[in-house]
């Protein structure tokens, strides 16, 4: 009897579990903590640059700078992990809140840079501080090599023994330290850069400490600096050569829609569709905004739908969204980035002041991202054949400008990642149209588009009028008044030159009767 109620509530359990399905696991939940932005030191970049891998490897990230911790933010309950920040040690900056509840959070802890507290020095072990020494990264794992600039700061290093991410050579000596040390729920950075061996490592860490997982993968090429008034020549001899060399890219190109009766518009998407069939894969590139209002994102809206539908038009498919990493935390910007199952997260800009208009502190979560970095940084470390990284990472290389950058572009001897030929079918969703990529088949509203031939797809998007601002308003009522006071002009001086034209000849004519 007992034998048959089990059965029974076995069978009825299995049905429950066959009628809700799991869910998908909710992305873990990591809190940034930094002691200074340290704009002097454009330490804002290296912030961006680890918000940025953590949302490669699908964590969301909030950011809070110390002295405006408040105290509770910090629970298990809302967060998987912390990291702990040393971005200007001068300043020494501490917050008793902060400490406090870090020390009673049980979660994952990661400390990055110097002043480690006593508590954190005794959780990793036995260690020693070292000063004005200069050491040579090495990863025992791929043979790269990279020589550190000398450091004049104090460091706390640890034993190259145990769990540990990369190792430091001492110059000059046979001493080896830990790189990147991991103990239980603690792990620790010496230091951070946005590139080179340094980040290669520091991002081998992050996956594996909070992710729970450092699987290598190739990373992706991806060109950028392409825009309406790029050299397009040039650009179609890139694509061309990266195609001879068997080198999958992806271009991160700026789309219009302005003026589509221009002979401009139409070679520039004429060049990208050239991409396409050279094998590129098409990223929409967010534009620049410089002073953002509460319309911006219907205007982003408005733009980003009628770019694609013009895109669609000359058989231009893009399938990603290319931006900045500063547009997770907007609220108004991170309604751009939702349409794309594949976002290219840029480095932030360095050529204008970042406008936000409703920033926020916790990142927008994003299906994939890919954190990028300039290829001619990663330049900078020897001994290594193909860079592998631990979270979907594109290298950016920029579109030659000139006949001479383009001769000095060479083959890298690199082994890429084909974004076109995953299995899994990725999306961009706009305009009334969803254009996907699978294994290198694209579709445009379900329907398979060949490149080099219009697609007909279901919806015809309908054409978006263009959303003018004040100042294009009043510009062209001005245009108007000046065109009507020119031909009021114009009608009195030509009245004014037929009287005076009249007078002259009169002075000219004999007066009275002829002799």
């Amino acid at each position: 009897m007992n034998r048959w109620l089990i059965v029974i509530f076995a069978s009825l359990a299995g049905l429950i579990g066959f009628a809700n399905p799991v869910q998908a696991a909710a992305p873990e939940r990591v809190l940034l903590v930094y002691d200074s932005e340290n704009i002097q030191a454009d330490g804002q970049y290296q912030i961006d640059s680890l918000s940025r891998i953590l949302a490669s490897l699908h964590i969301v990230v909030q950011r809070e700078n110390m002295s405006a911790y408040q105290s509770g933010t910090l629970t298990d309950q809302r967060f998987s992990g912390v990291i702990t920040m040393v971005n200007w040690h001068q300043s020494r900056l501490t917050n008793a809140q902060f400490l406090r509840d870090r020390t009673a959070f049980t979660g994952k802890k990661l400390h990055i840079g110097q002043n480690l507290t006593a508590a954190e020095q005794a959780a990793l072990g036995a260690g020693q501080i070292l000063t004005h020494q200069q050491y040579t990264l090495q990863d025992t794992a791929s043979g790269a090599r990279q020589l550190l600039p000398f450091m004049s700061d104090q460091w706390s290093l640890f034993p190259a023994t145990g769990e540990r991410i990369g190792t430091l050579q001492q110059q000059g000596t046979d001493r080896q330290y830990a790189f990147g040390t991991i103990r239980g729920n603690q792990a620790y950075l010496p230091t951070y850069s946005a590139s080179g061996l340094t980040n290669v490592l520091s991002t081998r860490l992050l996956a594996q400490f909070f992710a729970g997982r450092a699987p290598e993968q190739n990373p992706v090429l991806v060109l950028t600096g392409v825009t309406p008034v790029s050299n397009l020549p040039l650009l179609r001899r890139t694509t061309a050569f990266l195609r001879q060399q068997g080198i999958p890219f992806t271009v991160s190109a700026t789309m219009t829609a302005l003026n589509p009766e221009l002979p401009e518009h139409s070679a520039y998407l004429r060049a990208l569709a050239q991409v396409q069939l050279d094998g590129g894969v098409i990223f929409w590139q967010v534009p620049e905004v410089y002073d953002p209002t509460a319309q911006t994102a219907a205007i982003l809206r408005q733009q980003f739908n009628a770019q694609l539908g013009e895109a669609i038009k000359e058989m231009v498919y893009p399938v990603g969204i290319s931006a900045p990493g500063y547009w997770q935390f907007d609220r108004t910007f991170c309604q751009s980035l939702t349409p794309a199952d594949q976002t290219v997260l840029l480095p932030d800009p360095r050529n204008y002041d970042l406008r936000r208009y409703a920033p926020t502190t916790t990142a927008a979560p994003l299906p994939q991202a890919l954190a990028a970095l300039a290829w001619a940084e990663e330049n900078t470390m020897t001994g290594v054949e193909a860079l592998r990284f631990a979270a979907p990472t594109a290298l950016t290389i920029a579109l030659p400008t000139t006949t001479k950058n383009f001769q000095a572009l060479r083959r890298p001897q690199q082994t890429w990642r084909a974004l076109g030929e995953d299995p899994v079918a990725r999306q961009l969703q706009g305009a009334r149209h969803t254009v996907a990529i699978t294994a290198g088949q694209y579709t445009v509203d379900g329907q398979e588009a060949v490149l080099g031939q219009r697609a007909v797809p279901h919806a015809q998007a309908k054409r978006t009028a263009t959303a003018a601002s004040q100042v294009n308003a009043f510009t062209r009522w001005q245009g108007t008044v000046l065109l009507i006071f020119i031909i009021i002009a114009l009608a009195i001086l030509t009245a004014f030159l037929l009287y005076g034209r009249r007078i002259y000849r009169n002075q000219f004519r004999r007066k009275g009767p002829k002799p």
